[in-house]
């Protein structure tokens, strides 16, 4: 059986991520504990203290899982990435585990512990100048906007990889001089193991993948912007006539079941609601995989990805975050405050679309007049002697606009104190602006996302 030169790197690479941090990452704590004689040590509980770094963020990695061998014993880093694992034998090695190492196709990371026990350890992913010549073939380009995309493409009965299949990725890059969407693209074929690799993405825009062989091909996915520039993504592959059913539950972040939550799934013409005890089905649904669209009047909405195999699928929930109202002014809890605030930063620092500051709100004598020299829209007053408007974008067409994220109408924003907003977001149509501000069905129009001071709290 032969290895796919994909592979043996993979291998190489996660191999890589324990064995780079360790020549440079340890360090002496101050004052070093006594030693021990002998006879003490072997009988003393081991305590081994570190730190877990995501070179690939330039960030601590917190809430990962850190397990000392062979004893077994567990702890998980802290807000700094740091941990302390105690034990009743001498660790000699660590093992970390994260959801984001998963989701870039690292896996676990695992080092040897050093043989001088009193030294703390950091355990780190590889860096991407370490990453790229391990993967690709290419120079990276100057300037390190590039992103490295890695996976996998199997049939819709779960087991059979693709080989030679097409996979197409596709992203947007804002074109400014025209108001028009500028899409990249960039193609490739699946080695004999069904793996791919593709080099040379733009960083931080969302990222749609579409994979094809002669006889099957999944839908069209898209993964969000991440500040990581190595992302994972598994394709599942459907032939034409194969069908299965996917059902599932929705719910907020309490747990209670949710009614009337409209639900899309692409590949399927007719969308879904779901009932009083929350539960959905879609009971023909092509195979491979698919995005769903979660909406519902006062939530979050949600795209999702999903992995359609033939015949009955297991079970989905879906958590939904719910809005609240205060004082007039709509805001997302506390809980995706930090989400949508770190998601506007990465929008804002790599100049995806137009952003005004509260700064420039106040400077205008009203929040129409701050608007009107924003290109790809047109800001028209509203009611005669008054200071409210309409957005329209280049065709036209009304543009959509969000609140805190969520889908609203002008009127929404009309009644907002234009010192109570923290900034304004704006594409020039719908295939510039992120994915989860697009609406289903929607033409391509202008987006505008409204920010109040509530709403991109840190």
């Amino acid at each position: 059986m032969t290895t796919s030169p994909l592979r043996v790197l993979l291998r190489a690479l996660c191999c890589l991520a324990g064995a780079v941090a360790l020549p440079n990452t340890v360090r002496a704590q101050d004052p070093p504990p006594p030693v021990l004689d002998t006879v003490r040590a072997r009988s003393a509980a081991d305590t081994a203290r570190g730190i877990v770094f995501d070179s690939l963020a330039a960030e601590p990695l917190a809430g990962a899982l850190v397990v000392a061998m062979p004893s077994g014993a567990t702890t998980v880093t802290d807000s700094t990435g740091s941990f302390e694992l105690l034990s009743d034998t001498i660790t000699t090695r660590i093992t970390v585990y994260h959801e984001v190492l998963d989701r870039i196709g690292l896996g676990a990371l695992v080092a040897e512990r050093p043989d001088d026990r009193r030294r703390a350890v950091t355990i780190s992913t590889p860096s991407l100048l370490t990453v790229w010549p391990q993967l690709c073939d290419s120079r990276r380009p100057l300037g390190g906007r590039s992103v490295i995309v890695t996976g996998t493409a199997r049939a819709a009965d779960g087991r059979t990889r693709v080989a030679g299949a097409k996979v197409i990725v596709q992203w947007p890059k804002p074109d400014y001089a025209t108001g028009g969407p500028d899409l990249r693209s960039e193609e490739t074929l699946t080695d004999s193991l069904g793996n791919f690799l593709i080099c040379g993405v733009e960083e931080f825009v969302d990222i749609s993948f579409l994979a094809l062989s002669q006889e099957m091909q999944s839908g069209v996915v898209t993964v969000t912007s991440d500040i990581r520039p190595l992302r994972r993504i598994d394709l599942v592959l459907g032939a034409a006539d194969e069908r299965g059913a996917v059902r599932g539950l929705v719910r907020d972040n309490d747990g209670t079941p949710l009614s009337n939550v409209q639900l899309a799934l692409e590949g399927v013409t007719d969308a879904q609601v779901t009932g009083t005890d929350g539960r959905f089905v879609f009971p023909d649904v092509p195979t491979g995989s698919r995005m769903l669209y979660v909406r519902a009047v006062g939530y979050q909405p949600v795209g999702q990805l999903v992995e359609v195999m033939a015949g009955e699928n297991p079970p989905i929930t879906i958590p939904f975050e719910k809005v609240v109202q205060i004082e007039g002014v709509t805001i997302t809890e506390r809980v995706n405050v930090t989400r949508e605030r770190g998601e506007f930063e990465l929008r804002k620092r790599t100049g995806m679309g137009r952003t005004l500051d509260s700064t420039t709100i106040m400077r205008a004598p009203n929040l129409r007049a701050a608007m009107q020299m924003t290109q790809g829209i047109n800001v028209e007053q509203g009611r005669r002697g008054t200071s409210e408007f309409v957005i329209r974008g280049r065709r036209g067409c009304a543009a959509y606009v969000y609140l805190d994220g969520t889908l609203a109408t002008i009127d929404d924003v009309n009644v907002i104190p234009p010192r109570n907003l923290a900034a304004i977001e704006f594409f020039a149509s719908t295939a510039l602006a992120p994915a989860r501000y697009i609406p289903i069905g929607g033409n391509d129009c202008a987006v505008v996302l409204f920010w109040t001071k509530n709403g991109l709290r840190p």
